[in-house]
């Protein structure tokens, strides 16, 4: 079981890498993955296609296994070399979903995630926006390699690294010399009494917990 290590360069790839993010963001639970992957496989590829192509510091890093050609593994680092805050947080709304409380949901949890980066990440810097790994080959070494990229770009551009972290990931990246710095509790709410938006909430687990954690690029002189 050989990994290798890609960067993202062409159209075709993107069908493999969103299988796997599917794959990778469903064990363990995540409500907020559940908001943003949409209502099927092919509309979140060609999404995710289409927000790379229009985003100049996307870049994508994934690994496959050699053997099957699979993709078991990716991270999307975005490179800042100015601070990207500096007219405010940016507004997405969440057209991928019809009108109802899931959409309402979801607009509301990426207007309060995004807002949160506005005065923490306020310099230019590299965010780690996606992390993950298929269950079935955790464990073994494919979230290094794509770490070990973002460190190499980090080293040459005099960049800390950011990211935001739920529990399940603070190990990993406490391993690599990320330090939280603090924590965050992501919710949503209804000014009515609106009995399918508090279950859609309760369903996607909401209130979210997560850690702001940063890699000051000092930390590679000692790695």
């Amino acid at each position: 079981m050989p990994l290798e290590l890609h960067e993202l360069s062409q159209d075709s790839e993107f069908p493999g890498l969103a299988d796997a993010l599917w794959r990778g963001y469903a064990e363990p639970f995540n409500g907020f993955w559940e908001i943003l992957k949409g209502p099927s496989l092919g509309e979140c590829t060609e999404r995710y296609r289409a927000w790379h192509k229009a985003d100049p510091t996307s870049h994508w890093l994934y690994v496959t296994d050699s053997d099957t050609k699979k993709v078991v593994g990716a991270m999307q680092w975005n490179i800042f070399e100015t601070n990207p805050y500096s007219n405010g947080a940016p507004l997405i709304a969440a057209y991928w979903w019809p009108e109802g409380p899931l959409k309402e949901i979801a607009n509301q949890a990426l207007a309060g995630f995004l807002s949160g980066r506005r005065t923490r990440f306020a310099q230019p810097h590299i965010l780690i926006s996606y992390c993950f790994t298929d269950p079935n080959y955790r464990h073994k070494g494919v979230a290094t390699q794509t770490m070990k990229w973002g460190i190499q770009k980090s080293e040459e551009l005099g960049l800390d690294i950011f990211v935001e972290s739920t529990e399940d990931g603070r190990g990993f990246y406490e391993a690599y010399g990320f330090k939280v710095f603090e924590e965050f509790y992501l919710d949503v709410k209804t000014d009515s009494s609106n009995e399918e938006f508090a279950q859609q909430r309760k369903e996607l687990q909401f209130p979210l917990h997560g850690y702001y954690m940063k890699r000051p690029v000092s930390t590679n002189k000692s790695t």
